[in-house]
């Protein structure tokens, strides 16, 4: 696995744009905060693009999609979210242009010599994970998990955001339970489920795993806990646990 993937992010002298969790732009001993959400909105669009370029048109429709003219609001906020970006790091606003660059008079992108985003930093992790062997593969696992904070993009109403968030949840999710797969420990692999039933409170299959490693642990009043979490979370979504779960709620604490 590269090395650049695990770096220490101390010693990355680029500033760090957060969108996972929270919302904030990270310079050289300088964070910003507090904006409205179409600055959020607009930086979450550039990370989206981080291997494409984001079009004016493009923009303005996905940030004001109700708007008769989207296209005519998008100069002003450019040139706020560039301004913002400058202060972060320290440099002259009218460097603005250098922090989102417009690449051959097609469309803009974060300059990545200045800025990283915690979702880039996330998904190069996943990524190395899934190329590498254990223990880098662990290593990296363990590190996108931590890097996830909380939801991506939070407050961003729109249907693009919301889905982008969801899969990146997914992924974080899917992570948990590999970590949980090539963990020997059992209490280590029940935190791994744990926090990945916090995240999808409706995983059946994981609240699954957590009453059968609860159960080789002895800890029957966690498997009740467990699965009454579960029903109270299917609940709330009109649905019940599958007769799969309630077989094995039954055998393990010996209901049948």
């Amino acid at each position: 696995m590269s090395t650049a993937v695990l770096r220490n992010p101390a010693a990355d002298r680029r500033g760090l744009i957060r969108l996972v969790g929270q919302c904030v732009i990270e310079g050289r001993n300088r964070t910003a905060g507090g904006w409205g959400t179409d600055t959020w909105a607009l930086l979450g669009l550039l990370a989206e693009h981080r291997s494409s370029l984001l079009t004016k048109n493009a923009a303005g429709d996905k940030l004001w999609p109700e708007a008769e003219a989207p296209h005519d609001r998008f100069a002003g906020l450019l040139k706020a979210t560039r301004a913002k970006m400058c202060e972060a790091l320290g440099m002259p606003g009218n460097y603005g242009r250098i922090v989102i660059q417009f690449m051959g008079s097609t469309g803009y992108r974060i300059n990545p010599d200045l800025y990283t985003c915690d979702v880039w930093q996330i998904r190069d992790l996943l990524a190395a994970a899934a190329r590498a062997k254990r223990p880098e593969k662990v290593a990296a696992l363990i590190a996108a998990a931590d890097l996830y904070t909380g939801p991506y993009l939070p407050g961003v109403p729109h249907g693009w955001a919301r889905n982008a968030a969801d899969a990146l949840n997914r992924a974080v999710v899917q992570a948990l339970a590999q970590l949980a797969d090539l963990e020997e420990q059992p209490e280590a692999e029940i935190a791994y489920l744990e926090r990945a039933t916090e995240l999808d409170g409706v995983a059946e299959h994981l609240y699954r795993r957590r009453m059968e490693v609860y159960a080789r642990l002895g800890r029957f009043q966690a498997i009740h806990y467990c699965y009454d979490e579960l029903r109270e979370r299917l609940r709330a979504r009109g649905r019940k646990p599958s007769p799969q779960t309630e077989q094995l709620y039954r055998g393990v604490t010996g209901l049948v």
